[in-house]
């Protein structure tokens, strides 16, 4: 049993490559869309990339977890397990091309909706072969991970990134093709990973188009209602830019994602490795009589590590975004906090959530995550008006904790657990109101440090970690490294 755990671990870490590498990527590009794009251009990035998402969401229909538990819980034998696979390549075919009809058909108005005018149609009719080809690529990806094969899986995953960012750096540097370079460099970059993918199943025989009505109907009851709890994610995350771009301009959306990138970073650091391990390795904890007490204990120290990376980071973003980005971008380091701690919160909504899952109640999952991004659309309403682009900021954090508190309420229903929330709630309250003051003192470096050097003792006075559990803590780093 330990050693399935840390295969689980492992595999998850190793999957979870590929996206951190297409997230880093993202972030690395970040300056280059800044110097060579500018404010404006940059915001129709932003826009374009939040439609990619979207897009990408729906047309998926959920199917890769309907072809995991069909490939992997019911198929009984190799060649039931194949015959999932011909089904599944067949329906994945069929609705990505309609998706790619449909979204050519809307084109016009999406070009219009988005962007005020047909100027930008070849930009917007990109999109759809980018989707189409992303979504292809779904086909051997979950292959690749039903028959846990990490790596193959990961270097496809990287063949998309690497191959998209360094294509984009030549359609905006080299060819001075502003926006329609990114969205080219990333259609091409997809078209060239769906083949490979494609080509890898033809090479292992696994290349073949059946149809089974049966399955197909059995597939989708399964997986279509979970889209709508995939666009509520959509919606708690990147709706926003829609809405600033309706309220303001596109100005204020390069602003706004810039500094919101920035706190992106603490994601890709921290967060998504950290859900990445845990969630593999809560369902081991779960069989121990302590049990509780041990997710307690997490949820606290991961509080206070992650609320210490967000610190650094919102601090640290001011000379990031001056240095990197330039001077017309640094009105985006009043976002930096609320991004990080926003995603330290999703973080916390990871750890608190535990208890839906164990007592297999995950219908409530949609639920929460529903509510909070319907709240935060009407946040968005409200605050932009009143506050621009800092509104979208406000209503990020305020939105996530929500997300964190509703569902650890409905946690607790049917898996109490004794959570330290004096010592979470003053640890992130804490790191927030430091990453505050970082900003609003004096604009100077010894200021920003001097907020981050001051978070470890207060942690210690305030009695958030006792002095014992600190040495806990460096004896075991210390057995760790031995």
């Amino acid at each position: 049993m330990r050693r399935l755990g840390h295969g689980l671990i492992s595999d998850s870490l190793v999957y979870g490559l590929g996206g951190m590498a297409s997230q880093a990527l993202t972030i690395v590009l970040v300056p280059i869309y800044a110097r060579q794009l500018g404010v404006a251009n940059y915001g129709s990035v932003a826009i374009v990339n939040t439609t990619l998402t979207l897009g990408s969401m729906i047309v998926s229909l959920a199917l890769p977890q309907a072809f995991f538990r069909s490939y992997l819980n019911e198929a009984q034998d190799d060649r039931e397990r194949a015959g999932v696979l011909f089904v599944s390549l067949s329906l994945r075919l069929i609705v990505s091309a309609l998706g790619l009809l449909l979204f050519w058909l809307a084109a016009i108005p999406i070009a219009s909706g988005l962007f005020g005018g047909p100027a930008e149609l070849p930009v917007v009719a990109l999109i759809g072969p980018v989707i189409f080809f992303d979504t292809i690529s779904m086909a051997p990806l979950s292959y690749l991970r039903a028959e846990r094969r990490p790596r193959p899986y990961v270097a496809l995953a990287f063949l998309r990134a690497v191959l998209g960012s360094a294509l984009i750096i030549i359609g905006v540097v080299v060819l001075h093709q502003g926006v329609l370079g990114v969205v080219a460099g990333s259609a091409v970059a997809a078209f060239v990973a769906a083949a490979a993918g494609v080509a890898l199943l033809f090479r292992e025989r696994r290349l073949r188009f059946t149809w089974d009505a049966r399955l197909v109907s059995h597939m989708l009851v399964f997986s279509l209602p979970l889209v709508p709890a995939a666009v509520a994610g959509w919606g708690l995350t990147l709706s926003d830019r829609y809405l600033l771009q309706a309220m303001t301009d596109r100005i204020s959306v390069g602003i706004y994602s810039a500094g919101y990138t920035v706190g992106l970073v603490i994601n890709a650091l921290a967060i998504q490795p950290f859900a990445l391990a845990w969630g593999a390795t809560y369902w081991e904890l779960a069989r121990r009589p302590e049990a509780r007490q041990i997710f307690a204990r997490v949820l606290t120290w991961f509080t206070v590590v992650s609320a210490l990376v967000a610190l650094t980071l919102s601090a640290a973003g001011t000379d990031a975004i001056r240095e990197l980005l330039g001077a017309s971008f640094s009105p985006g380091r009043f976002v930096v906090p609320f991004s990080a701690f926003a995603y330290v919160l999703s973080g916390i909504y990871t750890i608190s959530a535990v208890g839906l899952n164990l007592k297999s109640q995950t219908r409530w999952l949609p639920l929460t995550l529903g509510v909070a991004a319907v709240g935060n659309v009407a946040l968005n309403l409200f605050l932009i008006p009143a506050f621009g682009l800092m509104g979208a900021a406000y209503s990020t954090l305020v939105s996530y904790l929500a997300l964190a508190v509703l569902s650890g309420l409905m946690s607790q229903r049917y898996y109490p657990v004794p959570w330290q929330l004096w010592r979470v709630a003053t640890a992130l309250g804490l790191a927030f109101a430091l990453a505050e003051a970082s900003l609003l003192g004096p604009d100077q470096l010894w200021w920003r440090l001097l907020a981050i050097l001051a978070y470890p003792p207060l942690v210690v006075l305030l009695r958030i970690v006792r002095p014992a559990e600190l040495r806990s803590l460096l004896d075991g780093l210390r057995a760790a490294r031995r």
